[in-house]
């Protein structure tokens, strides 16, 4: 039996989705075209809780920024001063946004000379985590930036406020500035609400929120900044099963937590984590398919939370041979995918968990903890299960393909499993 590492990076990217869906109106190419004419009212936007967007202000009367539900617009005003301030009676002729109540935040250290840096780095980071860049994101990244030029655009037309005359738009330059850049990233928008040469549209908002602008230009030397990406959430597993008890395979159906928590009786970090390491799992081994239950066999350490999500995810039962525990096998879980006999080994990574829960739930299983340390225990527990919900399976677990995986189920004899003997039969043709 031999190990091959599996780079999770390129094969279970399906796995993630974005947390809400980016929504548009209108489009940076057309507002021309239309006297820029503003599409949407903000304060018609029904759901405003944890809203980020941008756009132009008014009819190109200045910038439009939304951080997590504060709308802040600038303007100049007859001096060239960038004025900011927030309201949510205003309008534009092109916005783009999105809700997103949690965000991931990634530390790194970075370098930058222009936009196509943030893009290249946003691109990075996002698909080393396992996010589509097909679907578009919005993204932040918060910091100390050595240069930055921004603009804030300009009426185009005397009747309109704040026109001045030859002005299309007031340059700022700004040195030694701590905020944040708020981004949205798509390769499927140019000229709608990122540049025609750009897959970005990037805002800056000072920390004391005295400056806000579109970004132009930017340079940082090396240094340490966060990046923050949307959740991803975890999407609900898909499984092949027969239609009735001797019937044919094609009951897609899909399966979440709130399922299993059913079956187990509640909600906990061994739940959790099997849930999320047995779907990395089973995306790699059905490259994206629903996953074959009647095709599917796994060996599991003991627990009962491990053992619960096993059976329910993979429709594994010792009975009929495709399910059995070992506490002798390395990590988690050893999945199988019978037709091709290609396995998979779970393991949680090192220092994922924290020890002080296998510490006292050592005790409690002695009976060495009092009632006040059981609530104790409990308190550990549900951080750490919130912190799994809150983070990229990618980054929790390792899986590695086993070769000449050897089955070694204690039943003597298994039963027939009847519902899957005319899995395989064709239609009736009459």
């Amino acid at each position: 039996m031999y190990k091959i590492k599996i780079t999770l990076l390129t094969l279970v990217l399906p796995i993630l989705t974005f947390s809400q869906t980016v929504k548009n109106i209108g489009s940076m190419t057309d507002m021309g075209k239309e006297n820029f004419a503003p599409h949407i009212k903000l304060d018609t936007i029904s759901n405003k809780k944890h809203l980020y967007g941008m756009g132009p202000y008014g009819r190109m009367q200045g910038e439009i920024s939304v951080f997590d539900g504060k709308p802040i617009f600038s303007s100049v005003d007859d001096k060239g001063r960038g004025i900011v301030s927030a309201n949510w009676e205003i309008e534009s002729p092109f916005f783009v946004y999105a809700n997103v109540e949690d965000w991931i935040e990634y530390k790194v250290e970075a370098e930058f000379n222009s936009l196509e840096d943030i893009q290249k780095l946003i691109a990075e980071t996002a698909h080393a985590r396992g996010y589509d860049l097909k679907i578009p994101f919005p993204f932040r990244i918060k910091g100390d930036f050595d240069l930055i030029t921004t603009h804030i655009v300009m009426p185009r037309s005397e009747d309109i406020k704040g026109f001045q005359a030859g002005k299309k738009q007031a340059d700022y330059v700004l040195e030694n500035q701590s905020g944040e850049l708020l981004g949205f990233y798509s390769e499927n928008h140019k000229g709608i609400y990122t540049h025609k040469d750009s897959y970005i549209h990037v805002h800056f908002l000072s920390e004391d929120a005295a400056t806000m602008g579109h970004l132009d230009k930017i340079k940082v030397q090396k240094k340490k900044l966060k990046i923050l990406l949307p959740l991803a959430t975890k999407k609900k597993a898909s499984v092949n099963d027969t239609d009735f008890s001797k019937g044919r395979l094609g009951n897609i159906q899909q399966i979440n937590l709130d399922d299993i928590q059913k079956l187990h009786g509640h909600l906990c970090d061994g739940l959790i984590e099997g849930y999320l390491a047995l779907n990395l799992a089973l995306e790699i081994l059905y490259e994206g398919k629903p996953f074959d239950r009647t095709n599917t066999r796994i060996v599991s350490k003991s627990s009962p939370c491990l053992t619960d999500v096993a059976i329910y995810l993979t429709g594994g039962r010792y009975q009929f041979n495709t399910f059995y525990v070992d506490n002798t096998i390395e990590g988690m879980y050893m999945v199988q995918r019978i037709d091709n006999q290609k396995t998979i080994q779970v393991k949680r990574k090192t220092g994922v968990k924290p020890s002080i829960i296998d510490q006292m739930g050592a005790k409690a299983i002695r009976g060495e903890l009092a009632a006040c340390d059981i609530d104790s225990l409990k308190n550990h527990e549900d951080a750490y299960s919130a912190k799994l919900l809150k983070s990229n399976p990618i980054e929790l677990f390792e899986l590695e393909e086993i070769k000449d995986f050897k089955w070694k189920s204690p039943l003597k004899k298994p039963f027939v499993k009847t519902d899957t003997l005319n899995k395989n039969m064709i239609e009736c043709l009459k």
